[in-house]
């Protein structure tokens, strides 16, 4: 899909496109010069910046610091430990959309692999053609590998998957299965998917500038999934331009998150999104995770990366799902148990609870860990929060805890007031209620 200076500018986003030395060729109005969560995409002779909606910086900060503890966890490791809450952090901060990808060879994917299966997979994997051959990064490879044995194991019963990997290279994953009639898709936008892990493998040949083909099926009970490193950039972001309801030109991010390639008639969910676009040309229109925008009788449909709340749910997403790798020594335990915490409680979301018995005998290895303060009572109410979340408050903030009905009380340190977490989540008082 090539787009030209006009196209750029219809495009329903805050885009610019940049040459190959950084100058501006052109942009949308939106466009207000980029700034924390833009996304850059690389193109053959170009790149395209998209600037996202919707940012948080504390959030983001606490995110970077969540994944600078688990790099730094991991190299207090050795061995298959240390492969594998590196492999973690790789994953979390691709996520997160701060991907720092290290290179590595088609030896360290299955050595990668290899670590990450001995804890969540009582079979192994077997691997026939090997061509030797460099990827972009290692552990984030073998991670997504791993979602697909997973799948095929959840999914399919499999106890046989075997892996080739040919020139390019390219991994196919072969197991024994059958697919439900309505195939396998997954989407790049949480609210789009209902699991994890083949999400994630979207999101990782998105960052890795490769190629996801879905399970598909290959002869009697044979099911095949490919991950390719493309060495040529594609365009990444999913963008279509329709006219007259059939999608003329598309990327293929496109094909693969809608499966409407060029030269289909769009469905009716697609219809009212257009329909609107068009009743107001030059005007950005949403609809779910989607924007449109019409001009000159062409509708130009992208859906754009998901801002900071949706990347730091779908985080905690990665953490719960992966909490088998979680394997840390302390104090990065609890650092990293307690920023997820935090996180999720910024979110808005529930945090993880414990029964009172749990608590009262683990927070005090988790207060010892970071140097907060021990307790002098036991828990009171009926379920507690995680004793590394308190732990980890407790610490940070240099706050003292107390019993407050049912709850935990933290009262902040007077220094520590001005603390992100503290400003969002302690009351006029600097107290910070965990019921």
């Amino acid at each position: 899909m090539r787009l030209s200076a006009a196209d750029v500018a219809a495009l329903p986003l805050p885009v610019a496109l940049f040459d190959r030395d950084g100058a501006l060729l052109a942009s949308s109005a939106e466009w207000s010069g980029g700034g924390p969560g833009t996304v850059v995409y690389r193109l053959p002779a170009a790149s395209l910046a998209v600037g996202c909606d919707e940012q948080d910086a504390d959030i983001g900060a606490l995110i970077a610091e969540l994944v600078t503890a688990m790099r730094e966890g991991a190299q207090a490791c050795e061995g298959a430990q240390q492969l594998r809450l590196g492999a973690l952090a790789s994953s979390v901060a691709l996520v997160a959309g701060i991907p720092d990808l290290h290179g590595g060879s088609t030896g360290d994917v299955l050595d990668n692999l290899t670590a990450l299966l001995t804890t969540v997979s009582a079979h192994g994997v077997t691997i026939n053609a090997h061509t030797p051959g460099a990827v972009p990064d290692a552990p984030v490879l073998a991670l997504a590998l791993l979602q697909l044995v997973i799948n095929a194991r959840r999914h399919d019963d499999a106890t046989e998957v075997t892996i080739d990997i040919d020139p390019g290279p390219a991994f196919r994953v072969r197991w024994h299965g059958e697919l439900p009639p309505q195939g396998v898709s997954t989407a790049r936008h949480q609210a789009d998917r209902d699991r994890w892990g083949l999400g994630f493998v979207r999101l990782a040949m998105d960052a890795l500038g490769g190629v996801y083909l879905s399970p598909a099926s290959h002869g009697l009970e044979q099911v095949t999934a490919v991950l390719a490193v493309d060495p040529s950039p594609r365009l990444q972001l999913p963008l279509s331009a329709v006219r007259d309801g059939v999608v003329d030109a598309a990327s293929p991010a496109w094909d693969e998150e809608t499966q409407l390639p060029p030269g289909s008639r769009l469905p009716v969910r697609w219809l009212p999104l257009v329909a609107s676009a068009a009743l107001t040309p030059g005007v950005i229109r949403r609809e779910g995770t989607a924007r449109a925008r019409t001009v000159d009788n062409t509708t130009w449909i992208a859906i754009p990366p998901e801002g900071t709340a949706d990347k730091a749910r779908d985080v905690i997403r990665a953490l719960d799902h992966e909490r088998d790798l979680l394997d840390a020594p302390q104090p990065f335990a609890t650092v990293i148990e307690g920023l997820a915490g935090v996180i999720a409680l910024l979110l808005g979301d529930r945090p993880h609870r414990v029964t009172p018995a749990a608590f009262d005998e683990l927070y005090p290895e988790a207060a010892a860990a970071v140097g907060a303060p021990l307790l002098s009572i036991t828990f009171p109410g009926a379920a507690a929060p995680i004793p590394s979340l308190v732990a980890y408050l407790a610490a940070r903030l240099g706050a003292t805890v107390c019993a407050a009905g049912e709850g935990l009380a933290l009262q902040v340190g007077d220094r520590l007031r001005d603390d992100s977490i503290a400003r969002r989540l302690a009351d006029a008082d600097g107290v910070i209620h965990l019921p």
